[in-house]
């Protein structure tokens, strides 16, 4: 025995296509963090894209180990979809949206961020978001492709240059990527920056890296989405 649950899309069930099995871990705690991990990394969904399983099954290994009996991936109809544990997750992107063959009483929740904290601390070392920025992803609703094109590169970039960033200054200037836009920190509210910028005072979201440095993004005159580091500060 054991905790099991196939985890499947709406669009695998129909054309009879692919599902992972779980053997243990299949609870709806667990299967949500594993999902919602899969989209803060950014990751395609399996029914977008054929890397979707394999990015899934890549977290979810890294968390359970190489025991060999404890995830499995096949056709839908040849696995224990109706199991007797946690039945079958349906997916659209990475949202569970459906569940099958479930009549039980749900298992002891716990928090999402603990979990996806734990999760978070046994992927590989160049692969991890760290505590504060899984915060700031979850409280402004956004991935970590939000917040830089390869969060890893640029980890690996600053310690292999020798960059020692540290935070946005409050009342220090800095140059956004992509255009000549100068912005000001004013504040840092808990997960926000208040700026200023073109004579005009916004609050927007702030990210904080892993290795202490700071991001956010703000909306340019252009209408443009922009990106701001706490390592381009600049004299105006």
């Amino acid at each position: 025995m054991g905790n099991r649950c196939v985890i499947t899309t709406e669009k695998d069930l129909r054309q009879k296509g692919l599902g992972v099995y779980l053997h243990r871990n299949g609870g709806l705690a667990s299967v949500r963090g594993f999902t919602e991990y899969c989209r803060l990394r950014g990751f395609a969904a399996p029914d977008k894209s054929s890397y979707g399983y394999s990015r899934l099954c890549q977290v979810i290994g890294n968390f359970m180990g190489a025991d060999g009996s404890s995830i499995g991936i096949g056709k839908v109809e040849e696995l224990d979809t109706d199991n007797g544990d946690n039945g079958t997750y349906i997916l659209n992107g990475w949202k569970i949206i459906a569940r099958r063959y479930f009549t039980g009483k749900e298992q002891d929740d716990y928090p999402l961020m603990d979990f996806l904290e734990t999760l978070d601390s046994v992927q590989p070392e160049t692969h991890r978001l760290g505590d504060e920025m899984i915060a700031c992803l979850m409280h402004h609703g956004k991935v970590i492709s939000d917040v830089s094109w390869n969060y890893g590169y640029e980890l690996q970039r600053r310690e292999r240059d020798g960059l020692s960033c540290g935070p946005f200054r409050e009342g220090s200037f800095y140059s956004s990527n992509g255009n000549n836009s100068i912005i000001r920190i004013l504040e840092k509210p808990e997960w926000d920056a208040v700026i200023e910028i073109d004579g005009h005072r916004v609050t927007v979201p702030r990210f904080v890296w892993r290795d202490g440095s700071e991001s956010l993004l703000f909306t340019d005159r252009y209408g443009m989405s922009r990106q701001v580091n706490s390592e381009q500060e600049v004299v105006p």
